[in-house]
């Protein structure tokens, strides 16, 4: 995606969901004009447009061909509720993308498309067009290879340095009530809501990479982001631990 392209767009916006072909085991992901992409939300239980984007999101995950991950922000936990997910590295993903996209700062609630383009997640038309848009783009074709606890990354030609993600997440609905706040008593449902985010490495986008890891969450999803524009260029799906 060319830089004014990305400009163009910045106004705009588990497992269970994507089919089992594609749990990452040793089957690479390749980019095809109907690939799943990556859908980002930054949410909070005392953010009062936050369940109705959430429930967007879920729609959007059974109609759009996405794979939804759901993070939770710590910055309105002043008003009294306590964000069980909000683990370290994720106010600072989404600072990466407020200082992407020249935003004032994070805010909820947030949509993020495969790395290169924002919405608020209150207008999800706008956001079913952008996902559109981003999926018809033409992109490096990269392989995502998982095999048992390593992967190997790899392109058909070479492309942007990146940076090597492994994301922890509850696969499917998970529900939550806050006893507090302008959503206390409500029962606010999160698809694929994310857990743990760790960097295991960084890929020179040339020759192909192996790298290890451990995923310690009920699903992962290793993430091949590119460093210097945010862009997602692929992702794997990884079995987790039960329970």
């Amino acid at each position: 995606m060319t830089p004014s392209f990305r400009r163009f767009l910045t106004g705009f916006f588990a497992s269970a969901l994507i089919p089992m072909s594609l749990m990452a085991q040793a089957e690479p992901l390749v980019s095809e004009a109907k690939k799943p992409i990556i859908v980002e939300l930054f949410s909070s239980q005392s953010c009062g447009a936050c369940p109705a984007a959430n429930e967007a999101l879920i729609d959007m995950a059974e109609t759009e061909n996405v794979f939804p991950l759901v993070w939770s922000v710590s910055y309105w936990e002043y008003i009294g509720v306590k964000e069980p997910y909000a683990g370290p590295g994720i106010l600072e993903r989404q600072r990466r993308y407020a200082d992407s996209f020249d935003l004032r700062g994070p805010y909820t609630p947030q949509v993020v498309i495969d790395g290169c383009v924002q919405n608020t997640g209150s207008s999800p038309e706008n956001i079913r067009d952008k996902i559109e848009m981003v999926r018809h783009e033409v992109t490096p074709e990269l392989t995502v290879t998982i095999s048992g606890d390593t992967v190997v990354v790899g392109s058909d030609k070479p492309v942007g340095s990146s940076a090597v993600w492994l994301a922890g997440y509850l696969p499917g609905i998970t529900e939550l009530t806050p006893e507090r706040g302008r959503n206390a008593g409500q029962t606010l449902r999160h698809m694929n809501l994310a857990t743990s985010l760790k960097r295991i490495g960084d890929w020179d986008g040339l020759e192909p990479e192996r790298f290890e890891f451990e995923c310690k969450a009920q699903a992962c999803v290793v993430i091949v982001q590119e460093s210097a524009t945010g862009e997602i260029l692929d992702f794997g799906l990884v079995s987790g631990v039960s329970g």
